[in-house]
């Protein structure tokens, strides 16, 4: 007797549950000065890694942290990938990567993200003023701008820690400080260049030049930079002829400030006495005129001798026409 087993197979459908997790918001972005840091919440405690997109296996580019609902990574710039693109317009520096966010500790999946995050470094020239009156003798996109470092000029009595002033005595001691405030460390480099002074009516001369080296040490030496963003000289005051205030005007240039490097300066030589720079010329256009406005076989008279000239003319002619008068009525008296 043939035994017959018939076997009955079950199959069962099984569906995948995802992981209870995801990204709370938009991904926190601090822009450093040499690292840019990113940071997400989540809406459970975190069980994953956050890792810089195609470095997975790289451990300094990856972190592993859990247990709390946030999670993030630091990404020093010279390390892991980082991209850096320099701009024109806007003039500055891209700093930029991307990052994954995995919430499953060994696979990629639907609850994951990836972020394309971008840090913008910006570079400009600044100018400031001051002045001194003298007595007589796809993936998610995010992008954050750094605040610009805000900058001034000013005049301080004696040195680097007096009180500014805005009046003196020629021939006492000032102390020239520029300064650049910024809200980053190690961020910004800061040069101060084409320094002039002037009296308010036109007369204008340059102390610093274009590349910030000074033109006259009578005047003003060059110039010392104790930190990246501040920079100073001693001088003593001094005055226009029959002038009794000095205007100033200098520009500053913000660059942005390479990793693991020191800010450029100026190499200056050993200025000169009376070098300051001053353009007596007069403007191109009455340079080109006044050959035209010459009288080269002319006379020249003041007001006053025009007035005698005209007075004597004006006699003469008088004169003569009495005189033909005269001598005509003599002629006829005679022919009666």
């Amino acid at each position: 007797m043939g035994l017959l087993f018939l076997c009955i197979a079950v199959l069962g459908v099984v569906h995948a549950i995802p992981v209870d997790n995801g990204v709370e918001g938009e991904p926190e972005i601090e822009c450093g000065p040499s690292s840019i840091t990113v940071n997400f919440n989540t809406r459970n405690a975190f069980e994953g890694h956050v890792y810089v997109k195609g470095l997975y296996d790289n451990a300094a580019c990856r972190s592993d942290e859990g247990g709390r609902q946030v999670a993030g990574i630091e990404l020093p710039f010279d390390q892991c990938n980082t991209a850096r693109t320099r701009s024109l317009n806007p003039r500055g520096v891209f700093v930029s990567t991307t990052i994954v966010i995995s919430f499953h500790p060994q696979f990629v999946t639907k609850v994951d993200r990836a972020y394309r995050i971008q840090c913008f470094y910006m570079e400009s020239d600044k100018t400031v003023s001051t002045q001194i009156e003298v007595s007589d003798l796809t993936t998610a996109f995010q992008t954050q701008v750094v605040p610009m470092p805000v900058c001034k000029y000013e005049i301080l009595d004696g040195g680097p820690t007096g009180a500014p002033i805005h009046f003196a005595t020629i021939g006492q001691q000032v102390y020239h400080k520029w300064t650049c405030d910024s809200e980053t460390t190690d961020t910004f480099c800061a040069v101060v260049h084409t320094c002039t002074v002037d009296d308010g009516n036109g007369d204008t001369v340059q102390i610093l030049n274009d590349e910030g080296c000074a033109l006259d040490k009578f005047l003003l030496n060059n110039l010392e930079y104790p930190t990246d963003l501040m920079a100073g000289q001693e001088a003593h005051v001094y005055k226009y002829a029959d002038r009794s205030q000095l205007f100033y005007q200098c520009q500053i240039s913000i660059t942005i400030k390479e990793p693991n490097s020191e800010c450029a300066r100026p190499q200056c030589p050993e200025p000169q006495g009376f070098g300051a720079a001053k353009n007596d010329e007069l403007p191109a256009e009455l340079r080109m005129i006044s050959p035209l406005m010459g009288i080269p076989n002319g006379i020249c008279l003041s007001p006053f001798g025009f007035s005698v000239f005209a007075a004597a003319a004006v006699s003469l002619i008088a004169a003569a026409v009495v005189l033909v008068s005269y001598t005509l009525r003599t002629r006829n008296n005679c022919k009666v």
